[in-house]
């Protein structure tokens, strides 16, 4: 509902569309199709649901050379990553309002790219309008210095510690990156799997002998609040509640809830268009 009231005002003018209409063009809809049972009744895998989940784990099961089939109830797959034209001229994504944590090696091994998938940077990534009078708004991209410049409306030592404030991030990063691709190190298993084991063990601990000074709020970003966090780094209120969005995005939590930091480091574990911490749009 509160998505459609956002849409109503902004959509009403321009297509006259009462709020039923919009309700109803916004309603998620199974397929107006006939079900068609599969040919085969013996399959080596089924998958139920035709999100975006299921279908890369049908795509390497395939490749594997099994027989997969996958079920979805509606007439379209990609589930949360779906693009409808929710509303005539406009096209939504249906929840995934970015992109980013799709991990560089699905996009490789699955050629996404050859077969149309291309990221648009997300740039500017935040605008955050304000009542002081000689600084309407903060807004944040990826220009450095322009980055600093709009900090530095509301305070000169949050703009100086905005770069070491992502720096400790992308430390942060790189210490869980070994985990994102590979299964957590189990020394049980067939000789290749024992050997890959050691291979992420060893580039976990590579990782965390460079970054040692990084453990301890490590830890703390892991545990802590988004506000301790935050309230240590910086003193604008504004560049805090820019900042603390990505500590709720998705979590339901108080920025002031314990655990709520590690939230901010999920922000920022994502990879788009060959850069890290960078979220995006897909063109479809």
């Amino acid at each position: 509902k509160a998505t459609v009231s956002v849409l109503y005002w902004g959509l009403k003018r321009r297509h006259m569309l009462s709020r039923t209409a919009l309700l109803r063009c916004c309603r998620y809809e199974a397929s107006p199709g006939v079900f068609t049972p599969p040919r085969k009744l013996k399959r080596d895998v089924v998958i139920i649901g035709g999100g975006h989940n299921g279908l890369v784990c049908a795509a390497y099961m395939a490749k594997a050379g099994k027989d997969v089939l996958v079920l979805e109830r509606r007439d379209k797959v990609g589930g949360a990553a779906v693009t409808e034209e929710i509303v005539p001229g406009f096209k939504f994504s249906r929840a995934s309002y970015l992109a980013g944590l799709l991990r560089p090696t699905i996009i490789k091994d699955l050629e996404l790219e050859r077969h149309g998938m291309k990221y648009i940077p997300r740039n500017p990534s935040s605008f955050t309008p304000s009542r002081t009078p000689d600084a309407p708004y903060l807004l944040l991209g990826d220009d450095p210095a322009l980055n600093y410049a709009s900090i530095a409306q509301f305070s000169t030592s949050d703009a100086d510690k905005f770069a070491a404030y992502e720096d400790f991030l992308a430390e942060a990063r790189e210490l869980i990156q070994p985990l994102l691709d590979a299964p957590l190190p189990d020394l049980e298993g067939t000789a290749k799997q024992k050997y890959d084991n050691l291979l992420t063990m060893k580039k976990m601990m590579s990782v965390g002998y460079k970054h040692s000074k990084t453990l301890v709020p490590f830890y703390e970003l892991f545990t802590g609040s988004a506000s301790h966090l935050l309230n240590r780094w910086f003193e604008s209120d504004i560049l805090k509640t820019t900042l603390a969005t990505d500590a709720v995005i998705g979590a339901l939590v108080s920025p002031s809830a314990a655990g709520s930091a590690y939230v901010l480091l999920h922000h920022v574990m994502g990879e788009a268009a060959g850069k890290k911490g960078v979220w995006s749009y897909v063109e479809r």
